[in-house]
């Protein structure tokens, strides 16, 4: 058996230990409190620099509004070839909206008149060239011609990579065509 003095010596001991070590637990609880946080300071100042996307600019030469439509959606699923025997947007072409499929085709199958702000933009990359040489853009704006379904037709092209397009047709040249398409409200390619 233990002796009093003895277990009074351990209690003393185990006192004197808490008393000694709670001040030095508690400094070591705030230093790693403080080095946590300079740890957290320091991974926010050496985050990477988030990568931004490049600004969508226009090709040369065409307004800013259609910047960026190769990013909209598509209504051909393969490029369409030209048409024999003439063709106004002579090259392959592909056709995109700036709508969501959502907005055209709520159950799937596309549904006409298009929505009013509608632009739709073909491009066309001419016979044995490598670049777009063709823009056709139509838009849709409430009361610019009731007549056409309030669509405004414009024409764009460039013979060279490197050169501006230049408004080449626009208004009955263009809507005398599309009359063929009134029923799908004057848009030749329909979303497939």
């Amino acid at each position: 058996m233990k002796s009093k003095r003895h277990i009074q010596i351990k209690t003393n001991v185990i006192a004197w230990t808490a008393v000694m070590l709670l001040p030095l637990m508690m400094f070591m609880a705030c230093v790693e409190e403080k080095q946590l946080d300079d740890i957290v300071q320091q991974g926010d100042q050496e985050q990477p620099e988030q990568e931004t996307e490049e600004p969508v600019v226009a090709l040369p030469g065409l307004p800013d509004d259609v910047a960026g439509y190769e990013r909209w959606l598509k209504l051909n699923a393969e490029p369409i070839p030209p048409v024999a025997g003439g063709d106004p947007h002579n090259g392959d072409k592909n056709v995109y909206v700036n709508q969501t499929r959502d907005d055209i085709a709520p159950d799937g199958e596309q549904v006409f008149p298009y929505p009013d702000g509608s632009i739709v933009v073909k491009e066309a990359t001419r016979p044995n060239k490598d670049y777009i040489g063709l823009i056709a853009i139509m838009r849709k704006k409430a009361g610019s011609d009731p007549d056409h379904n309030d669509w405004e037709f414009i024409e764009y092209t460039r013979n060279d990579p490197d050169k501006e397009f230049a408004v080449i047709a626009s208004g009955r040249i263009c809507w005398g065509c599309h009359a063929r398409v009134e029923d799908i409200d004057y848009v030749f390619t329909e979303l497939e």
